[in-house]
């Protein structure tokens, strides 16, 4: 089945695109913000528990929504800690 432009901004999906599109703002404001929020989220255990148990309810609840929160939080992971990785250049 072809995904095609006008099937995903169709009047079924429309609420859950607009959905989607506000929570990446607000993640982006967020995360832009307040960096060390997400930072100290994904450095401490304490965090890393609590989202994956935050997956876990969420996959109890709906297997789909769980695979994206993975993928979001995946994402966020690595931008987190892409700054770890540069602390040992000098440009």
């Amino acid at each position: 089945m072809a995904v095609t432009f006008s099937s995903v901004f169709s009047r079924k999906n429309l609420n859950l695109v607009v959905g989607l599109i506000t929570l990446l703002l607000v993640l982006w404001v967020i995360m832009f913000a307040i960096p060390s929020l997400f930072v100290s989220l994904f450095d401490t255990l304490l965090g890393n528990l609590i989202l994956v148990m935050f997956i876990f309810l969420a996959a109890i609840y709906n297997t789909n929504l769980a695979i994206g929160l993975f993928m979001v939080f995946t994402v966020l992971y690595r931008f987190a800690h892409m700054g770890h990785s540069m602390d040992g250049f000098i440009f």
